[in-house]
């Protein structure tokens, strides 16, 4: 991988976030039910490990309810965003990404 490639301007992805979630909300509305809510979690060395699948034991069971509540408290009480936080938020965006089942 270039060097480019391994870089991110924050106001791009900031844009292209912008663009997505708009897209999102002209086709489904303001509100979006999730049809999941429990996923399978995968550490950051094994997930980015593409030549050893991760081990049974490594996986951990994650819960999008979770991860959203974590993210509304967060917000409604003004809470200090971290870098866990964008971690949720991926969660939450990995199921919107995909069509229902």
């Amino acid at each position: 991988m270039g060097e480019d490639d391994c870089t991110i301007s924050l106001e791009t992805l900031r844009q292209v976030f912008n663009e997505a979630i708009n897209n999102l909300e002209e086709r489904v509305g303001d509100v979006v039910e999730l049809d999941e809510d429990f996923f399978w979690s995968v550490p950051r060395e094994a997930r980015y490990d593409p030549y050893s699948a991760p081990a049974s034991e490594q996986l951990t069971l994650g819960q999008l309810t979770s991860s959203w509540n974590a993210l509304k408290r967060m917000h409604a009480t003004g809470e200090h965003m971290n870098e866990h936080t964008l971690v949720w938020v991926a969660e939450i965006l990995q199921i919107l990404g995909q069509p229902p089942r």
